[in-house]
């Protein structure tokens, strides 16, 4: 491990473990105040649910993110929130942009600066959002503009997709017909879909690779150079 990524650990944990401490302070410091505690035994089930439902979109993002972003933009993601809808599409657009692949100490760094920009131009955006909400609000809540709104995120990953697809066609047509399969065949829940897929996709590159059938023009290109 690198000294920037020991220094991004450290960092990500102290400022994790505060922004914890933070998030919980409002809620503990009310129930002191007003002497009223939640009931264990009628918010149990409701927790316990929202666990298991979260479980798997939690291990299928630990596994498939932290090669993306890196430690010091992935503490910072979860901070800051809006991993899918934002900074993922920003860390693999400004790596596209700088021409540096994934899992690179270069990419590391600037995934971070990709996330850290796009954490405050979020907070700057809501703090406009907030002041301009009454003055646009039949504008933003107009017929003609709901088609977009319900399509943002499909928009941003479809064209994010598409650039990645196209670095590895073969691999990339497994993975869609793997999905397309757990999704509308199998009838499979979302998040299982994510976390077996990507297994799934890994294990079929990794034969793809071993069978001869990817990976022949990367080496190529090595031994000419």
């Amino acid at each position: 491990m690198s000294d920037f990524e020991k220094l991004m650990h450290r960092y990500g944990r102290i400022y994790g473990w505060a922004m914890l401490l933070a998030i919980s302070a409002f809620p503990v410091m009310a129930s002191i105040y007003f002497g009223i505690w939640p009931d264990l035994a009628v918010i149990w089930p409701g927790v316990l649910t929202m666990w298991i439902l979260m479980a798997s979109y939690v291990l299928s993002e630990m596994i498939a993110f932290p090669p993306i972003l890196g430690p010091g933009s992935l503490y910072l993601t979860y901070i800051t929130g809006n991993l899918q809808n934002q900074k993922i599409p920003c860390a693999l657009s400004a790596m596209s942009v700088a021409g540096i692949e994934t899992g690179t100490e270069k990419a590391n760094a600037v995934s971070v600066v990709a996330v850290a920009v796009s954490s405050i131009t979020t907070t700057i955006i809501i703090a406009l959002g907030i002041l301009l909400m009454t003055p646009l609000k039949p504008v933003l809540n107009s017929e003609f503009l709901a088609p977009a709104f319900n399509n943002v995120v499909p928009a941003i990953f479809g064209a994010l997709a598409g650039m990645w697809f196209l670095k590895e066609v073969k691999v990339s047509v497994a993975s869609i017909l793997i999905c397309i399969l757990g999704l509308l065949v199998l009838k499979i829940d979302m998040q299982w879909v994510l976390l077996g897929g990507i297994v799934l996709t890994v294990l079929v590159a990794r034969g793809m690779y071993q069978a001869g059938i990817i990976g022949k023009e990367k080496e190529t290109d090595k031994e000419k150079k």
